[in-house]
C-alpha cells in the first residue's frame, strides 16, 4: 500500500468525492480516507438536493426517490402557507447511492479510496502533511501528502492545529422514515414546541416502489425528542405498533468557518460550514466549494506555491460565490430565532390578509434565498414583525448563538 500522495482528502461524502474527482482528472495523485467500511453508510443527511445541482454536476435521475414540487409551511397556530410549483424545486435522493456514484466517478478518474481508515492525528513539516489513521484490528496506517483537504463533516479536531477556523453554531438534527403514505407534498412545521430556533419537516418518498414518509427536525435542544413528538402527533397512523422509532441524529454547522485555508490544508463542505443558514442544506454548496478547492490546488501545484498564500485564493473563490447568501441567510436565521410563536403567526396572517403570499412565492428558489429574504425584509408590514424583538430592549436572545444585531 502506498504511503505518499500529492493530495489526501479526509471524507468520502459529496464534497470530498467531488474534490477528488476533479484533482485526479487534473493528473494529481489523490487518496480519499473514509472511516466507514462502506461509502455512503451510515446516512446522516436528509438527502434533498436542488434541481440546479443535478444540472451542474450531471447527477443521474436513478438517485431520485421523491421530488419537492410543492410545500406547505405551518405556523405554530397551524396557519398554512402553500406553494405549488409547475416543476420540481428539488429532488429527494438516495443519499448513500449519491455518495457511491460520486466516489465511482472519482475512482474512474484515478483517485484511490482507503476504506475503514479513520484519520486520528495530523502533523505538518515544511513540505508535507502526515495523517495517522486507525484501521481494523488496531492497525495504524501513516500516510502523507503535499496537500490535505478536510471534508469529513462538522468535526473540527484538526482545524485549530492546522490554522483553520471552526463553525461556531451547530444545529442538532434528527430524521426517521415511516412506512405509509398520505402527504400530497412536502410539509414544514414551525414553533417552539416543534423545533426551537428552526423547523421540522416531512416529505413523501418511495423506496422499492413502496410509499414512505421521511420526517426530520432541525434546531436547538433534543432533536430526537422533538422528532418523536412530531411523529406521535402528526403521524400516529404511521408509527409502528411497538412504538419504536429508529432514527439518525447528527449536527449541522450553520455559520461558515472564519478561515477555510492554511499552510497545505483546505476545508470544504460541512467541515467548512458551507451550509445554507436558513435550511441547513449543504450538499450543493459543499460540491460547489469542493470544485473551487480542487481548482485552487491544481493551480497551486502548477505554480509550486502550496503554502498559505498559494491556497488563499480558495476562500476568495467560494466566498465570492456563496458569501452574500450566507451572510444574508445568517441574518435572517437570527431574526427568525428571536421571534416568538405569536410573531410567526402574525407574519402568516399578514401574508394572507394583505395578499402577499403570491408575491412571496415568486421569489422562491431552493438553493438561493437572497431574493426571498430581501423581499420579506424590505416589505414594511413584514419587516416590522421581524424586527419586533430586536427593537425591544427588554427582549432576551432566544438562544446563546444570537449576539446583538
Amino acid at each position: 500500500m502506498k504511503s505518499s500522495y500529492d493530495v489526501l482528502v479526509v471524507g468520502a461524502g459529496p464534497a470530498g468525492c467531488t474534490a477528488a474527482e476533479r484533482l485526479a482528472t487534473a493528473g494529481l495523485d489523490v487518496a480519499v480516507l473514509e472511516e466507514h467500511p462502506v461509502i455512503g453508510e451510515p446516512v446522516d443527511c436528509t438527502g434533498v438536493v436542488g434541481t440546479e445541482a443535478f444540472q451542474c454536476f450531471d447527477l443521474p435521475r436513478r438517485l431520485v426517490v421523491g421530488s419537492v414540487d410543492g410545500v406547505t409551511i405551518h405556523s405554530p397556530a397551524g396557519i398554512p402557507a402553500t406553494y405549488q410549483a409547475n416543476e420540481p424545486l428539488a429532488y429527494i435522493v438516495n443519499r448513500a447511492e449519491l455518495d457511491r456514484t460520486l466516489a465511482a466517478r472519482a475512482q474512474d478518474a484515478g483517485a484511490t479510496f482507503l476504506l475503514s481508515t479513520q484519520a486520528v492525528d495530523v502533523s505538518r513539516d515544511h513540505d508535507r502533511i502526515a495523517v495517522s489513521c486507525r484501521r481494523p484490528e488496531g492497525e495504524v496506517l501513516r500516510v502523507s501528502a503535499k496537500i490535505l483537504i478536510l471534508a469529513g463533516g462538522p468535526r473540527f479536531a484538526f482545524h485549530k492545529r492546522l490554522g483553520l477556523g471552526t463553525s461556531p453554531v451547530l444545529w442538532r438534527s434528527a430524521h426517521a422514515e415511516l412506512s405509509g403514505d398520505g402527504l400530497p407534498h412536502a410539509q414544514v412545521y414551525l414553533g417552539r414546541d416543534v423545533a426551537p430556533g428552526a423547523f421540522a419537516w416531512a416529505v413523501p418518498i418511495k423506496h422499492d416502489g413502496r410509499p414512505r414518509v421521511r420526517v426530520g427536525v432541525n434546531g436547538h435542544g433534543d432533536a430526537p425528542g422533538y422528532l418523536r413528538k412530531l411523529c406521535e402527533e402528526r403521524f400516529p397512523h404511521l408509527m409502528s405498533e411497538n412504538g419504536l422509532l429508529p432514527y439518525r441524529s447528527w449536527v449541522v454547522p450553520v455559520i461558515p468557518a472564519s478561515r477555510t485555508y492554511g499552510d497545505r490544508v483546505l476545508a470544504v463542505g460541512d467541515a467548512a460550514g458551507q451550509v445554507k443558514p436558513t435550511s441547513g442544506g449543504g450538499i450543493y454548496y459543499g460540491m460547489l466549494s469542493a470544485r473551487d478547492a480542487a481548482d485552487t490546488v491544481v493551480e497551486a501545484f502548477r505554480l509550486g506555491r502550496l503554502g498559505r498564500d498559494g491556497l488563499s485564493g480558495y476562500e476568495k473563490r467560494w466566498r465570492a460565490r456563496l458569501g452574500f447568501d450566507l451572510k444574508l441567510g445568517t441574518l435572517f436565521r437570527r431574526l427568525f430565532a428571536r421571534m416568538t410563536d405569536r410573531d410567526v403567526d402574525d407574519l402568516f396572517r399578514m401574508l394572507h390578509i394583505h395578499g402577499l403570499l403570491g408575491r412571496v412565492t415568486e421569489k422562491v428558489s431552493f438553493d438561493w434565498h437572497r431574493e426571498l429574504i430581501l423581499f420579506l425584509l424590505r416589505n414594511p408590514k413584514l419587516a416590522r414583525i421581524f424586527m419586533r424583538r430586536c427593537l425591544d430592549r427588554n427582549a432576551e436572545p432566544a438562544f446563546s448563538d444570537l449576539p446583538a444585531l
